[in-house]
């Protein structure tokens, strides 16, 4: 299975909850492991710097591949990762539009789209998708369930306006072709990405969210 952290929207978490759905999946024996297409491979770095920080032994793997020159060898690749046993989480770089980038998406069995409550973050995963449902459109056979991820919020602020506004996106993600998961919370722990392991605090944090993601994701899949 495949699953893509995306969205064109960069700063709204997708890599920090990249790794804490590893984290929390691998904590249950959940077999997964994490591919890092961003060109700068910060997953990949990070996972050989927490190697150096902790004594705890990794549950999974994070690795890494050159988008811009194995494009060709993505098909098969991905092949490879559907008959690996493995849950294979991509974390995809925000601003990605290339072609390459979404053969990635194409090929998904889900996409997961953090998003913020900030009329900016909005607009643009709005556009992003629209962009998803052109796409189902495009490729019916393709099928992959969009889901977003309220990620960061902070229901202390916000006017009147703003909210009526974060009510209406969160009604229309219906209509793009998606659904909301349920809201994770700015949290200074959750700021504080390792690719090891979830603290207490980071899984009180995600719990309410992930637990509904791997409900959802595997009873699905058993449906099939």
């Amino acid at each position: 299975m495949i699953l893509t952290f995306s969205n064109k929207k960069g700063g709204v978490g997708k890599s920090s909850l990249c790794v804490a759905l590893a984290n929390y999946w691998a904590a249950q024996d959940i077999p997964v492991r994490i591919i890092d297409v961003d060109p700068q491979q910060s997953l990949f770095y990070a996972r050989e710097e927490d190697l150096k920080k902790y004594s705890e032994s990794p549950k999974y793997d994070v690795l890494k591949f050159d988008l811009f020159n194995q494009a060709n060898k993505l098909p098969e690749y991905i092949r490879t990762l559907k008959n690996s046993g493995f849950h294979v989480l991509f974390d995809v770089p925000g601003g990605a539009d290339s072609d390459v980038f979404m053969n990635i998406i194409l090929f998904s069995d889900y996409v997961i789209v953090p998003f913020q409550y900030e009329a900016f973050s909005i607009d643009t995963t709005g556009r992003y998708g629209r962009a998803l449902k052109m796409l189902e459109e495009a490729f019916p056979k393709l099928h992959r369930t969009v889901i977003y991820v309220p990620n960061m919020v902070d229901t202390r602020i916000g006017r009147a306006s703003d909210r009526k506004a974060w009510d209406e996106w969160d009604n229309n993600i219906e209509s793009v072709g998606g659904i909301k998961s349920p809201r994770i919370p700015l949290r200074a722990c959750l700021q504080r990405r390792n690719t090891l392991f979830l603290t207490p605090g980071e899984m009180a944090c995600v719990s309410p969210c992930f637990d509904y993601l791997t409900k959802m994701i595997f009873q699905s899949n058993q449906m099939k």
